[in-house]
């Protein structure tokens, strides 16, 4: 296969592959939600599409962060804040949800302590991977500009 050197036709093949990918996605989310009105909500999380569709979803928004940490770093030229605020935003959120857990009916402190944890994880991960990418590129405009 040819390697396509052309702009045009470059942004043209992308936006092929974004229509297939959203073609795609909204026939998975039908899939799901024809399962979901027939047999109910447990089938539907136990369909191995469920897994593709929030695995792509989750990939889709990591790969869009870096898109949207350079469009954010243009436009607001503000200095990084320390890599512990973030860690103890995380947690904050984590004992959030925790106990809301707690509060629920049927909520025990075994079931607080684990979607605590998860809800801290998946924050921690996310103010992570922006914090690096940040400070990735302040470190490349502080190289150029030497």
């Amino acid at each position: 296969m040819k390697i396509i050197k052309d702009e045009r036709l470059i942004i043209q093949s992308l936006r092929n592959i974004r229509i297939a990918f959203v073609f795609q996605t909204l026939c998975i989310l039908g899939i799901l939600i024809y399962d979901g009105i027939n047999k109910g909500i447990t089938h539907v999380t136990n369909n191995p599409l469920w897994l593709v569709f929030i695995g792509t979803s989750v990939i889709l928004g990591y790969l869009n962060l870096r898109i949207s940490v350079d469009e954010y770093e243009t436009h607001n030229e503000k200095k990084q804040r320390p890599y512990y605020k973030n860690v103890f935003l995380s947690l904050i959120v984590g004992v959030i949800f925790g106990v809301i857990t707690i509060l629920t009916p049927e909520g025990t402190v075994r079931d607080a302590v684990i979607i605590g944890g998860v809800m801290f994880g998946c924050f921690l991960f996310s103010f992570t991977v922006v914090y690096y990418l940040r400070k990735k590129r302040y470190h490349e405009e502080n190289d150029d500009e030497e």
